[in-house]
């Protein structure tokens, strides 16, 4: 099977041509050949079928012209879903465009080859299709036959055949009047005829073009041919000046980076790319240089300037005396100061169309004096830097790389390695992340996979799974240059003395992100000096920033910086202390009511955050909260089981307002298996109220038997005290209620005793809903009555939420339900308040489940469906419910 772009759509076979029927079909086929062996998006595929008359129903439209696609293919698996995306599989040789694209490539060292490239050539690409992706990608195919055919004419020149080409370079100089090469080899052509006055009008002619559309002088080449038919001598092919074509080839395997290639093709005088090491900067720029070459018909210019790396930074005096050879000074009359060749070079250029590509550089310093002085010319620079002097003073546009995306990274992979991704699409998913998604770490793990064929892919995610062994597997057999390590260090040497120590500690951080309170703290140093420290690794792209400042490390990076800072037992604990003291402070605030915390595990670093109100402490326990898991883990692991518990012991309040059960086991768990046994005790107290929460009562029941023996053993009576109160409630739910009102009453005598009115409120509250629950409705009014009446007293508002939602229930089963919605709503307000999603979907729950019973169905549906939302985001037990409720009314 062949398929062919270059003209009209087709698939060819042995029995004949085919093509789609339909244009949606062609435009379907069309774009998946663009990115063949590659998934293309769901939402790429819809725009380039329907655009801005997309519908809901695009993706099952879609999906049927999949269907009828791989119906015409004849090989259904050819055309199948993979990483989010379609992918069609295209066998090499298939393509007319990939052939076209390879003998182009090859053209460049053997111009024999331009007319074997030019026979593929049918018409216009996609013919017929006019979809802005399909365009961009015939307008590429047609640049590059373009260049193929002045391959093709500069070498019937060099032959001698200039009689035999005038007449088609005179109409594809008509046709392409800003092509100025074509015009330099027509006047050429006339010329070597003989035809010196046609010549000249040639040259005129195309002077006026340009000046009139581009508003530009002829380049280089035009000029000196000008000038040598003025003088009746001979015209060189490539003029009286040298036409340098100084790029290194290109890598193999590029992918991506559309975006970032369209904006570089906006031509700014001076482009900066910058992006952390490894991140394939030097690919891109090679790419759109490569591609772009015939905007510059004066030549382009290369310097590898090391500014990062195992040889010492480029000299630009160095670089410019190359430039100028290559530009056709004499280099033995060259000065030697630094100022005097900047200005030689500016003058050789000036007026000329030029690229030049200034690589891996580390100042802009080392930039400024290779900058030329004319706008015709254009200069792209990479570094790891961002160059903030060349963009403020030297009017430089960045553009930031960032790492790959995951699909582009497998696309990389499979050019690399082959369908060896594909056999194993989970081991290659996570090979991506452990590679952090850097091109380069990509392309040393693709090379071990090439070089050991017999082993699997999952075999080399569980080697680089070991942090410490990750950076060793990645370092391309010893090659400096292309080794992981090697390429991070060169970044680091460079750092000032205090953000290379700050590099170092973040290593030690026990989360993926971080703020400039949290550095301060790890780095035992001030909050400005920390600003600055970041602001120098992140100019180095040494940390990614957000908008939000958070500073985080990739996992590649993170491993360095650990390897680097080695152990140090003092920035752990202080960012551990960090963690503890923050959670504790914001504890307070969410929950002023609360027990006092202890503080004794670790001494308080400086640079703690404040919190204003319930609001900011909330916002903060959602935004550290991976981190502060992270950190009970890393206490674990550095032998700190104090600070483990004591942590998670914090977290408490706030998991319970928000019910991350998640992370509420997996840190009590973790704490749990190296507590001392008071430790012990917080652990399962905490581990049995998740429980209860997750209806699994025996469970819940045995944690809390366990914490109140160990409880009673060191002495704790207020700890005691609510160990009871939440074993009754285990008790209650699991309707053992003669057990639980024995638990309540415990508990309520512990609290008397102990003076506290929060913890007898609760107790109050719950005999009542135990009294409710048996049918003793008075009694439990009498209790739930009281139970306000502490509240009031104490001024404890939350606690108020949950006797009013006992009170609803009781209404609510003794039949008075207006007075079980009035009681729900309030407690509902209060809940809302204080930001508790999850419990506020409670009280609408009830509401719907009441409004429903007096055939109010239409306000019932509004509530429960704001609660099922709640429910099912948070997999609560209780969206089973909900849902049924919401099926009976319809």
């Amino acid at each position: 099977m062949e398929f062919e772009v270059l003209g009209p759509l087709r698939i060819r076979r042995p029995g004949g041509p085919s093509a789609p029927a339909g244009r949606l079909q062609r435009i379907l086929l069309a774009v998946l050949l663009t990115r063949a062996n590659r998934p293309v998006t769901v939402d790429l595929l819809g725009d380039a079928l329907w655009g801005e008359h997309a519908d809901r129903r695009a993706a099952q439209k879609l999906q049927l012209h999949v269907h009828r696609l791989r119906g015409l293919l004849g090989e259904p698996d050819r055309l199948r879903f993979d990483s989010g995306g379609y992918l069609l599989r295209v066998l090499p040789g298939e393509l007319d465009a990939e052939r076209f694209e390879a003998l182009a490539e090859e053209a460049e060292e053997a111009p024999i080859l331009a007319r074997k490239a030019l026979d593929l050539w049918q018409g216009t690409p996609f013919d017929g299709l006019d979809v802005p992706l399909l365009t961009d990608e015939a307008r590429r195919l047609a640049e590059i036959r373009l260049h193929l055919l002045e391959t093709l004419f500069d070498a019937e020149l060099t032959a001698g055949r200039h009689l035999a080409i005038v007449g088609e370079l005179r109409v594809l100089a008509g046709t392409h009047p800003l092509r100025e090469r074509l015009h330099a080899l027509l006047v050429r052509a006339l010329y070597r005829s003989g035809r010196q006055a046609d010549a000249l009008a040639a040259c005129r002619d195309a002077r006026r073009v340009l000046r009139t559309e581009l508003g530009l002088e002829p380049g280089a080449e035009l000029r000196g041919l000008e000038q040598a038919i003025l003088e009746g001598r001979e015209a060189e092919p490539a003029g009286a000046t040298p036409v340098p074509a100084q790029l290194p080839a290109q890598a193999r395997g590029f992918t991506a980076r559309e975006e970032e290639l369209a904006g570089l093709d906006e031509l700014a005088p001076v482009s900066v790319i910058t992006g952390t090491a490894g991140a394939g900067k030097t690919a891109l720029a090679l790419r759109w240089a490569h591609r772009s070459r015939e905007r510059f018909p004066d030549g382009q210019l290369y310097a590898e300037l090391h500014g990062y790396g195992p040889d010492r930074p480029a000299d630009p005096a160095d670089v410019l005396a190359g430039f100028l050879r290559a530009l056709g000074a004499d280099g033995a009359a060259l000065s030697p100061v630094l100022a005097e060749r900047s200005a030689k070079f500016r003058t050789l250029v000036a007026g000329r169309r030029l690229l030049i590509v200034l690589d891996n550089a580390r100042t802009a310093e080392q930039v400024r004096p290779l900058l030329p002085g004319s706008g015709a010319c254009v200069v792209l620079v990479t570094s790891r830097d961002t160059l903030t002097g060349l963009v403020a003073l030297d009017g430089a546009r960045r553009l930031a790389l960032d790492r790959l995306p995951a699909a582009a990274s497998l696309t990389l992979l499979r050019e690399l390695t082959g369908d060896r991704v594909d056999a194993e699409p989970a081991a290659a998913a996570e090979l991506i992340d452990l590679c952090a998604r850097l091109p380069l770490a990509l392309r040393i793990a693709a090379e071990s996979i090439r070089d050991r064929p017999a082993r699997s892919i999952e075999a080399l995610v569980e080697e680089l799974v070991d942090e410490r062994a990750r950076l060793d597997l990645l370092d391309a057999d010893g090659d400096p240059r292309a080794a992981v390590r090697s390429a991070f260090s060169w970044s680091f040497h460079h750092l000032r003395p205090e953000a290379a120590r700050v590099f170092r500690l973040l290593g030690l951080h026990p989360g993926h992100d971080t703020g400039e309170q949290a550095v301060a703290a790890l780095a035992d140093t001030g909050l400005r000096t920390a600003r600055l420290a970041l602001g120098q690794l992140r100019r180095a792209n040494l940390v990614e920033s957000s908008t939000d400042g958070r500073y985080a490390m990739h996992d590649l990076l993170r491993a360095y910086a650990g390897e680097s800072a080695g152990a140090d037992d003092e920035a752990s604990r202080r960012i551990l202390g960090w963690y503890l003291h923050s959670a504790i402070r914001a504890r307070a605030v969410l929950d002023p009511y609360a027990r006092p915390m202890w503080t004794d595990a670790v001494p308080a670093p400086s640079n703690l955050p404040v919190f204003e109100d319930r609001d900011a402490a909330l916002a903060w326990f959602e935004l550290e909260r991976p981190n502060l898991g992270a950190a009970v883990r890393d206490a674990v692991a550095r032998g700190y089981p104090t600070v483990a518990w004591q942590l998670a012991s914090a977290l408490l309040i706030y998991f319970f307002s928000c019910r991350r059960w998640d992370d509420w086991l997996g840190t009590h768990l973790t704490a749990l298996a190296v507590a001392d046994p008071l430790g012990r005790a917080h652990m399962l107290n905490g581990l049995g109220v998740a429980y209860d929460d997750l209806h699994d009562y025996e469970r819940a029941i045995g944690c809390h038997v366990e914490a109140a023996r160990l409880f009673e053993q060191a002495g704790q009576g207020l700890a005691a005290a609510w160990n009871q109160n939440n074993l009754g409630v285990a008790y209650d739910n699991a309707k053992r209620f003669t057990e639980a009102a024995a638990s309540y009453q415990d508990g309520l005598r512990r609290f008397r005793e102990l003076g506290d009115p929060r913890g007898e409120g609760y107790c109050l509250n719950n005999l009542g809903d135990v009294l409710r629950q048996l049918g003793s409705f008075a009694e439990a009014e009498a209790y739930l009555h009281e139970a306000m009446s502490v509240h009031r007293r104490a001024a404890d508002i939350p606690a108020r939420r949950f006797t009013l939602c006992t009170l609803g229930d009781l209404h609510r089963d003794a039949g008075a339900p207006e007075r079980a919605l009035e009681a729900y709503r309030e407690a509902l307000e209060i809940s809302r308040s204080l930001g508790e999603d999850w419990r506020v979907a409670r009280f609408q729950a009830r509401l719907g489940s009441v409004l429903h019973t007096l055939g109010r169905d239409g306000e019932a549906r509004e509530y429960l469906r704001e609660a099922l939302e709640v429910f099912t985001r948070n997999a609560d037990p209780e969206a089973v419910e909900v849902r049924g409720l919401l099926a009976k009314i319809g």
